[in-house]
């Protein structure tokens, strides 16, 4: 099957849960159970869902259908409140395909239960005609590490009066203790380094000069080199061959060291961030973040400009995500902050990370998409290895490698490249820009 075609990869809890959650079901009883008949890009039915029934009033009908929720079904790592909601509570939406009639939008219809659980109060519903969105809002958080189930119910009807026909359902998670705390990694000393490179940086010819929008790491001494010649004592890369980078910061290394953040220091700190978002079992030493969704083996993400939008390939919500060979990013990649500008991803590959390259702008090339009040200063990619990126690719979050970082002519990066957490790591440039998120310097909207 086509990457681009495929559906998102269901839940092991995901069937026994809507079973329990819908026993009543369309018409018939349990055999008319039936949850994917009526759902937008994200919710396609898992294997083994029972089909729809003939009892389902839809044939022939433009039923109302829901294109999209918030929290999006199988997010494991969901909020257990919302950000300015009074008393704690969480909010929910649906949004829908055609007008609704908000008299059938309310606490009978629009429901959530934990799983095992009673349905909970919320503190209201409310539809909003101009979204066409449903909102259900909980009298207080949700409880941690608990799988929800959101239900619309088919009495829910569209403003022409015509029936959703059966009930649309999705499951979520909440964050469980270790990543419900996720918050910004801690950079130390090191939060304002663009680059850091263990075996120092080679920058070619090819113009537009490479441009770097924050400060420089070079550790050891022995990796002080710019072109293989050794960068000045004042803060700069000295002759470098002829082919300085562009640099809106200095160099530090142990020829230039800075009072509090010397280049040893700037190591250790970006060390420390590497172990902090390194699983249990590696690589290449064991961290302590664990609770990661597995990606399948020889992982690729993105897809082609336009393509709807799946979970878990080329669309992703706050989290930690974990491959055990490498990842590679083709097309475009949407992660969605989903209205919180401190959400945190974590993307961990066991090997290496990068996109394959491609064509200037308006051609196509691998861009990482944020949405939703996602930056990249909350987006990390950790390589057990090393990273590439590709050809005029447009990367967007913080890449910590055990090895090289090479970036490919014309690739951009708004986020801090660490090259060499464990190995010597080098840092190859070819008319590149890289910025630390925020800087004055920065392209528009580098966050």
């Amino acid at each position: 099957m086509n990457k681009y075609m495929k559906c998102p990869r269901a839940l092991p809890w995901f069937m026994s849960l809507l079973l329990s959650a819908l026993a009543a079901g369309c018409g018939g009883g349990g055999q008319d159970t039936i949850l994917g008949s009526n759902v937008g890009v994200i919710f396609v039915p898992p294997p083994g869902a029972i089909a729809p029934s003939a009892t389902c009033p839809t044939a022939g009908l433009t039923i109302p259908k829901v294109t999209v929720t918030n929290p999006v079904s199988g997010n494991q790592f969901v909020t257990t409140s919302t950000t300015g909601v009074a008393g704690g509570g969480k909010s929910m939406t649906a949004a829908f395909s055609l007008p609704m009639n908000a008299a059938t939008l309310n606490a009978a219809s629009f429901t959530l239960a934990p799983v095992g659980g009673s349905l909970l109060r919320p503190a209201s519903v409310s539809y909003n005609a101009a979204t066409q969105v449903a909102t259900l809002v909980t009298a207080a958080a949700l409880l941690a590490n608990t799988t929800y189930t959101a239900v619309i119910q088919s009495s829910a009807t569209s403003a022409a009066g015509t029936q959703i026909g059966c009930p649309i359902a999705w499951s979520f998670k909440t964050a469980n203790i270790a990543t419900a705390g996720l918050s910004t990694i801690n950079l130390g000393v090191a939060a304002p380094f663009t680059i850091a490179a263990t075996a120092g940086v080679t920058n070619t010819s090819v113009l537009p000069n490479t441009t770097i929008n924050g400060n420089v790491a070079l550790e050891p001494v022995t990796g002080a080199i710019c072109n293989t010649v050794p960068v000045d004592a004042a803060g700069g890369f000295g002759l470098c061959g002829g082919f300085a980078p562009t640099l809106n910061g200095k160099v530090i290394s142990a020829l230039y060291p800075d009072a509090g953040a010397t280049s040893s220091a700037i190591k250790a700190a970006l060390q420390a961030a590497y172990l902090s978002i390194t699983p249990p079992a590696g690589p290449p030493a064991a961290g302590a973040l664990g609770g990661a969704i597995s990606l399948p083996a020889g992982t690729t993400l993105g897809a082609p400009t336009g393509n709807a939008l799946v979970q878990g390939d080329n669309y992703f919500v706050p989290g930690v995500y974990q491959s055990n060979t490498s990842i590679l990013v083709t097309g475009d990649l949407t992660l969605d902050a989903q209205g919180n500008p401190d959400a945190v991803f974590v993307f961990q590959s066991s090997s290496t990370v990068g996109s394959p390259g491609g064509a200037p702008s308006p051609g196509s090339h691998t861009r990482i998409l944020l949405v939703g009040g996602a930056k990249a200063s909350n987006v990390w990619w950790q390589a057990g290895s090393s990273a590439t990126l590709g050809t005029y690719d447009e990367w967007q979050g913080n890449i910590l490698a055990g090895a090289n970082i090479t970036m490919v002519t014309g690739a951009t990066s708004c986020g801090r490249l660490f090259a060499g957490a464990f190995t010597d790591g080098a840092f190859i440039f070819s008319a590149n820009v890289v910025s630390v998120p925020g800087h004055a310097s920065a392209p528009a909207g580098c966050q």
